[in-house]
């Protein structure tokens, strides 16, 4: 397997899936700079995964703001100068918190919009314009969620995001393609990260609903198993793959989900 690039951008990629996304890419031949909002948890995990690959890749860190273009810009102009034009993009970088619609306030709303969506779009114009530019193909991957198709209460704005996020890469795709550049979409389910554990996912309730709804007999996946269908979309197995979305859920979209306000116990939306 040859990957299409040795420059790769993957955002969020200080913990979890990100992280996990951008060492696969290294040990599979692809140098990665890594885009974060914090600036301690980013340089960390350069520093983690330089060590690991002694001198094969490398990694650079950067903090930044996904919904800024003046920070997705500097992402760019950083991986060109350090490994050459990025010809691999991973928008990965994303948000969620749980509330009833009744009860969402509008900032919050705009909030996970911003970075789910705003963000990939972003971020997605500015390495695919640099890539037609100087007429060289590449390969984004957007992170979506098994909520882009499977809602369940409390998450109107995250589902709205990820259901945006596939039908906006179906479209990038489409202009994209005379360029050579591929879009893709993987949707991860229930995934071990930090972030998970503490919304409640790897234990209690959530849990119990992950492990009854899920074929394969697992709760969750590891960051690892998104990473290797994320590589694989950007090396040359994948190279009259487009437009498509990858579920990495162990066939829990399969048989839905349950509401996860029900699950967690949390109040009805205050009336009037």
């Amino acid at each position: 397997m040859k990957l299409v690039s040795s420059s790769a951008i993957v955002t969020g990629a200080g913990q979890g899936i990100g992280l996990g996304i951008a060492g696969r890419l290294m040990r599979d031949g692809a140098n990665v700079l890594l885009f974060g909002r914090t600036k301690e948890k980013v340089e960390a995990a350069a520093t983690e995964l330089n060590r690991a690959m002694e001198g094969r890749t490398r990694a650079v860190a950067l903090a930044g703001d996904v919904t800024r273009a003046e920070d997705v810009a500097r992402a760019v102009e950083v991986a060109t100068r350090e490994f050459g034009l990025p010809g691999i993009l991973v928008n990965n970088a994303g948000t969620a918190t749980l509330r009833p619609v009744l009860d969402l306030p509008e900032a919050e709303f705009d909030q996970v919009l911003d970075i789910n969506l705003k963000g990939p779009f972003l971020f997605t114009q500015a390495v695919a314009k640099a890539l037609v530019a100087a007429k060289q193909p590449g390969s984004i991957v957007n992170i979506s969620s098994l909520n882009q198709t499977a809602v369940t209460d409390g998450l109107a704005h995250y589902c709205a995001s990820k259901a945006g996020l596939a039908n906006f890469s179906k479209v990038a795709a489409s202009e994209l393609g005379r360029y050579g550049i591929r879009v893709n979409v993987v949707a991860p389910g229930a995934i071990r990260t930090p972030l998970a554990e503490m919304a409640g996912l790897m234990e209690g309730p959530m849990y119990r609903e992950f492990l009854a709804r899920t074929p394969l007999g697992k709760a969750c996946g590891e960051p690892e198993d998104v990473a290797k269908v994320v590589s694989f979309l950007c090396s040359d197995l994948a190279s009259w793959m487009t437009g498509e979305t990858l579920a990495v859920d162990g066939g829990n979209h399969i048989r839905g989900l349950h509401s996860y306000a029900d699950a967690l116990g949390i109040t009805k939306p205050a009336q009037g």
